[in-house]
Order: C-alpha cells, then sequence, then structure tokens
C-alpha cells in the first residue's frame, strides 16, 4: 500500500493561526496582542499575573492582621493557585486572597481542598446570593432570640397572648417557606449541585374538608377524599453548613473601631 504522507505546507499553517488569532480576539479582554497567540507562553503568563495579584492581595491581609503563619499542604495550594490563575474578575481575585489567607492562619482550621473547587465553579453574582443568604439567615436566627425576650417579658412560655402568638408565626412561615434567590435558575442549580445551599421541599395543598355533625357531639362521621397537590414551583431555599463554612473561608473580619 502506497504511503501518505500529509504536506501541510508554512502558508497553510500560517493562515490557521490568523484565523485563530482573529477568533480568539473577539474570545478575550484584552485584545489579542496583549494575550497572545493561542498556544503561547503569554497565555501562561497572564495566569502567572493573576497569581501574582491574588498573593500581593493576601500578602498585605497577613501583614494588617500579624498572622502568625502556618504552612499549607501541597494537595491544597497547587489546586488554589492553578484555579486563581484564571480569575480575572476582581472582586472574586480577593474572595482568593482571603481563602489563601484562612488558610495559612494557624488560628484556624480551614485546609481543605473542597473550598479552592467551589470557588473557581461559581461566579460572582452567585457568591454574593449565597453570603445575602446567610445575612438572611443571621437576621432569622436573632428574630429567635426575641421571641424568647418576648415570651420572658410578657410572661407567656407557651406562646398563648396573641403578641407572642403572632411573633411566632412569622417566623414559622419563614421557617417553612425559606428565603428566594434573585438569581437564574441554572444558577440556583449549580448552587444545588455544589451543595452551597438546600432547597426546601414543595408545598403540600389540600382541598378543604370536614368531619362529624352539625354537634361537636355527634357520633356520625362523614370522611371525605383528601386531595392533595404538590406545588414545585412554590419552593424556598435555606443556606448549608457547606454554604456557611465556604463563606467563611473567603471571608476576613473586619476590625471593629476602638471607641
Amino acid at each position: 500500500m502506497e504511503n501518505k504522507e500529509f504536506n501541510i505546507k508554512s502558508s497553510t499553517v500560517e493562515k490557521g493561526l490568523e484565523l485563530a488569532k482573529e477568533f480568539l480576539g473577539k474570545l478575550i479582554s484584552p485584545t489579542i496582542e496583549e494575550v497572545g497567540l493561542l498556544m503561547s507562553d503569554n497565555i501562561k503568563f497572564l495566569r502567572f499575573k493573576n497569581q501574582v495579584r491574588i498573593l500581593l492581595k493576601a500578602k498585605e491581609y497577613v501583614e494588617s492582621k500579624n498572622l502568625t503563619l502556618t504552612e499549607i499542604p501541597i494537595k491544597i495550594l497547587v489546586p488554589l493557585l492553578e484555579k486563581a490563575s484564571l480569575e480575572n474578575n476582581e472582586s472574586l481575585q480577593d474572595k482568593w486572597a482571603k481563602m489563601l489567607v484562612n488558610m495559612v492562619d494557624s488560628e484556624k482550621n480551614l485546609q481543605n481542598q473542597i473550598f479552592p473547587y467551589l470557588l473557581s465553579q461559581i461566579s460572582i453574582e452567585e457568591y454574593n446570593e449565597v453570603k445575602e443568604l446567610i445575612i438572611k439567615e443571621n437576621n432569622l436566627a436573632k428574630r429567635k432570640l426575641e421571641l424568647i425576650d418576648l415570651k420572658i417579658k410578657l410572661d407567656d412560655k407557651h406562646s398563648f397572648k396573641k403578641e407572642t402568638q403572632d411573633f411566632k408565626a412569622e417566623l414559622d412561615k419563614i421557617e417553612r417557606n425559606g428565603f428566594w434567590l434573585s438569581l437564574e435558575g441554572f444558577e440556583h442549580e449549580n448552587l444545588l449541585r455544589l451543595g452551597l445551599i438546600k432547597r426546601l421541599p414543595p408545598k403540600i395543598y389540600i382541598e378543604e374538608f370536614k368531619t362529624g355533625g352539625n354537634s361537636d357531639y355527634e357520633s356520625s362521621e362523614q370522611w371525605h377524599q383528601i386531595e392533595a397537590e404538590y406545588d414545585f414551583d412554590d419552593f424556598g431555599y435555606r443556606i448549608s453548613d457547606l454554604g456557611l463554612k465556604f463563606i467563611e473561608t473567603c471571608e476576613i473580619e473586619e476590625k471593629k473601631a476602638s471607641h
């Protein structure tokens, strides 16, 4: 059988690179001249610049808080820096820097390889919504404490008084319904996939029915078939334990001003 060889002319290759260059220029900002040609070392340099920017941010946080540092295992540090190098969003770069700081803080125990993966999988909009969900959860916890104080104030341990009942009913409704997220459906699913939030089960609506006769003491009872209906579009969300720990890893508590 005759051997067939592919004779690729240099002009053909150059034309292909030009087309690739033109197409890549439409996909990446800054311009292609700043990023470099496809498959060139300039792409690596862009990632390196992101890493340097994040490391310098982390250095500033460490110095400002005067932290005692501990080493990070290679299996955590390398994936963290690799994934962080792909991040161009300045706000998320700040989260990468804070994650690194929290992992080297000897007073915390936040070293886990799941956290870099999670941060690499979400947008800044998704991150902010998870953080906002935690704020709502904290407000709910504060209101539960307020209910306890109200019971003590009114001497209403078993919630017999209307004021206490109304307050408790309001909190119970939040517990049942959860909180809404201002995100697109696919973003909800992404956060659920990552385990950062929990979706509450759909509500069950039961048709009204009654048993018994006209009198409270009448022995005969009327039985009616119960028709239940699920509303799969009517549900809310709650934060998960993983979501709480993830946000904790990406945030640094600001110093409170002394009075």
